[in-house]
């Protein structure tokens, strides 16, 4: 048995991070370093991210597929960009791939604790 939270922090955090690095690296043009610095990560972590390898790709592609999800990374990315705090528009993300079954696959026998 795998708990709800476990999906989003092993699956989901992934590929939204990976997301938003590629948005800062695309509509900002900044480096990995400066993407490192405004995510509060590594740049080894920010170049796995860019690169694919530390984000599940299927899961990267369903949810970069979604219009509404895409509105969001935009939004926290600008956000990021302007040394802003983000983590709300990261939750909206989670709550919505969760909530509308974007990736309902994975959260099959999952048990929920919050």
């Amino acid at each position: 048995m795998k708990f709800e939270l476990e999906i989003i922090s092993e699956e989901l955090l992934p590929a939204i991070r990976s997301l938003l690095a590629t948005e800062l690296s695309t509509s900002y043009g900044m480096n990995q370093s400066e993407i490192a610095r405004k995510l509060e990560l590594t740049q080894p972590a920010v170049s796995n991210y860019l690169t694919g390898s530390r984000a599940n790709q299927e899961i990267r592609e369903k949810i970069s597929d979604d219009p509404q999800i895409q509105i969001l990374i935009e939004d926290a990315a600008g956000k990021a960009a302007k040394d802003e705090n983000y983590a709300e528009e990261v939750s909206q993300i989670i709550w919505n791939i969760r909530d509308r079954g974007l990736i309902k696959e994975h959260f099959t026998d999952t048990e929920k604790i919050l």
